[in-house]
């Protein structure tokens, strides 16, 4: 049993005694009080020995999840962090790091669809400092002794918001001495970055100021099973520089957390923070729950075979990437253009971006379907650093023959491209090709687009645009109305009046009456 629990209950039982003693034996009281004096030295003396058990060749996940609630949204930074202990002995052990956390954000203003850009974002924590693609590739490991103390650090792994690493989130330490509360502080400082509101535990080019501060963190053991230990946990991160009394910066909270004894790791832990920053005009308070849970073994399998398939899909892209910088150059073209195609066929970025431009500059004469093939190729390769390029380029190297593989393009061409190839279809003015746009009114991410460029083609996709005029389809009937509103004809006036009077649809007349009013004002011009 847990010494203070066990405390308070002898406490209890001997006050129930003193009260009644003191009615009728009060020349019992100093012995009793003795034993309760001697109770209370002998469960201060128990020791809690806890330690991390974790030993070569096993691994462990833990599901991470961070919410920010900030003044005009939330965001929520949430994934998973792997450990592999690649080497331990009776001191100590090595972690291999990686994870990932995703950031969603969401605005508290319904008429805001975007919340504001924060700079820095970390989609990949372990990144490191510089925020790059090469630091999400360098190892990041841990060395840590048996009671959780970090001895050196390889990467990094940093969290915004002053949270500090995800890797140390759930690698808490622990009191070598078995004490059930005990204290770990340090000096430390804090950057604020120019280009960003909220400050970062980190130095770099855009770093507006840096304070020194003092972080603080008291643990105590509040409960314990045969299995787990309850651990409470309050932290408090601070500036030395003060605003009117208080901290300039501020990251204070409790929290607990659930160590479990057989395995010797963190099970579960849940931390409300408050984070506040001060002038000598405004607070900001921003405050932060973080919980983390480990992965069962089942669930911790699951995520490794998940992982496994999503590299197995990242390399087959690979591969599709590579095989779309693989053609032949042709023959009967001019001398710039097989420069330029050579240039595309290289692995180079810069390089094979800088050839579509060109493309898409270019003015040919005639047409030429090997080119548009080869574009159309490189589109089909899902490369998304050459998207916006390629499908720019396509505009004007398409033909018509190509209109089928345009279509079957279409659907899997992402928003960087669709627009583009959008019109690369509607160029050649072909019936099939206006009716494939048409189809997109229904799609949520692409009818913007859809809209706008059969807009923009005129009164010649009125027929298609007339088929997607479905009443029990209200997003595709509000797309379909305002592209009808600038292109309809007697004939839109025509269908829709049919189908006001099939559908049993209420809301349909309300919803097109503005349509209407809009052709016949421009169709009586």
């Amino acid at each position: 049993m847990f010494p203070g629990i066990r405390l308070r209950a002898i406490f209890v039982l001997l006050f129930h005694d003193i009260r009644f003693i003191n009615r009728s034996l009060s020349g019992i009281i100093p012995g009793v009080m003795l034993i309760l004096l001697m109770s209370a030295s002998g469960s201060a003396a128990e020791k809690v020995n806890l330690k991390y058990a974790w030993e070569k060749g096993q691994h462990f996940a833990y599901r991470v999840n961070i919410e920010v609630d900030l003044e005009d949204y939330t965001e929520t930074l949430s994934g998973v962090e792997q450990f592999e202990v690649i080497e331990s002995d009776a001191d100590g052990f090595s972690l291999r790091c990686s994870g990932k956390l995703n950031s969603v954000s969401k605005s508290k203003n319904q008429r805001s669809l975007i919340p504001p850009m924060r700079m820095h974002r970390h989609r990949s924590p372990f990144a490191g400092l510089s925020h790059s693609m090469l630091g999400a590739l360098e190892p990041h490991v841990l060395t840590v002794n048996r009671y959780g103390k970090i001895n050196t650090v390889k990467g990094s792994s940093l969290l915004p918001y002053l949270i500090g690493h995800l890797s140390e989130i759930n690698l808490i330490p622990l009191s070598p001495e078995g004490d059930t509360e005990w204290s770990e502080s340090e000096k430390t400082s804090i950057s604020i970055i120019a280009s960003d509101r909220f400050p970062l535990t980190l130095r770099g080019t855009n770093v507006e100021k840096t304070m020194g501060a003092k972080q603080t963190t008291d643990y105590k053991i509040t409960g314990q099973t045969a299995e787990d230990v309850t651990i409470e946990v309050k932290h408090a991160y601070r500036t030395t520089s003060m605003v009117d009394g208080s901290p300039e910066v501020e990251l204070a909270g409790t929290g607990t957390i659930q160590f479990n004894r057989k395995q010797g790791g963190v099970k579960n832990l849940a931390l409300n923070y408050k984070m506040f920053q001060r002038s000598e005009t405004t607070v900001h308070k921003i405050p932060i729950t973080i919980s983390s849970t480990q992965l069962t073994e089942e669930e911790l399998a699951r995520h490794r075979s998940d992982q496994e398939e999503l590299q197995k899909k990242h390399l087959a892209d690979m591969k599709k990437r590579e095989e779309a910088g693989k053609f032949e150059i042709p023959e009967n073209i001019d001398a710039e253009l097989k420069e330029i195609l050579s240039d595309l066929a290289t692995t180079n970025v810069l390089k094979r971006k800088a050839a579509l431009k060109k493309l898409s500059q270019a003015k040919p004469k005639q047409e030429n379907p090997e080119v548009s093939k080869i574009l159309i190729k490189v589109l089909n390769s899902g490369d998304i650093t050459v998207v916006a390029d390629a499908s720019e380029a396509l505009v004007v190297w398409s033909t018509k023959a190509d209109v089928p593989a345009l279509i079957e393009l279409l659907p899997e061409v992402n928003i960087l491209g669709s627009e583009n190839v959008m019109q690369a279809i509607l160029k050649h003015q072909s019936p099939e090709g206006i009716e494939a746009i048409a189809k997109l009114l229904k799609e949520p991410i692409k009818a913007h687009n859809a809209s706008k460029k059969l807009i923009a083609y005129g009164s010649g996709a009125e027929d298609a645009v007339l088929d997607q005029l479905d009443p029990s389809n209200f997003f595709a009937l509000v797309n379909v109305l305002n592209v009808l509103k600038e292109i309809g004809t007697e004939t839109s006036l025509e269908k829709i009046d049919e189908v006001s009077r099939t559908t049993d649809n209420a809301s349909f007349r309300f919803q097109v009456a503005s349509a209407v009013k809009a052709i016949e004002a421009r169709v009586k011009k």
